[in-house]
């Protein structure tokens, strides 16, 4: 056994990405793209919802106060879609050069984000819906 040959194998086998492990990332991108579209289509409703009081207050700006806290969460959250997507993304092609390169490490900084700042979003939305009910 030659010196280069022992240091290989105290190394460990490199695992080179098979087809599989591509799919499995490119499967992981799409449901990225899934979420950061309900995001946004959740914040457009949310939006829309906030003209829908102003008419049928009868743009009274007096009755339909909620109307622009509705309008500039549906903007965050539209925002936030967009965020998510473009992290997303980031991390598809992180993925995909550590699957090539035969270092594949697990990262969970995106998850931690996200579930943050859902739940932040989600603890805003229902003290709205309290002080506004």
């Amino acid at each position: 056994m030659s010196g280069t040959d022992h240091a290989d194998a105290a190394a460990g086998p490199v695992h080179r990405a098979s087809p599989t492990d591509h799919l499995a990332n490119e499967r992981t991108f799409l449901a990225w793209v899934r979420t950061a579209i309900t995001i946004m289509a959740f914040g457009f409703v949310v939006a829309k919802f906030g003209l829908l009081l102003r008419e049928l207050s009868g743009g009274t700006v007096g009755t339909a106060a909620p109307a622009p806290l509705s309008e500039a969460t549906g903007v965050l959250l539209v925002l936030a879609g967009a965020a998510v997507l473009l992290l997303g993304f980031a991390r598809f092609r992180t993925a995909r050069q550590e699957l090539e390169a035969g270092e594949y490490r697990v990262h969970t900084a995106l998850e931690w984000a996200l579930t943050l700042t859902m739940v932040a979003i989600g603890v805003g939305l229902a003290i709205y819906l309290v002080t506004t009910g």
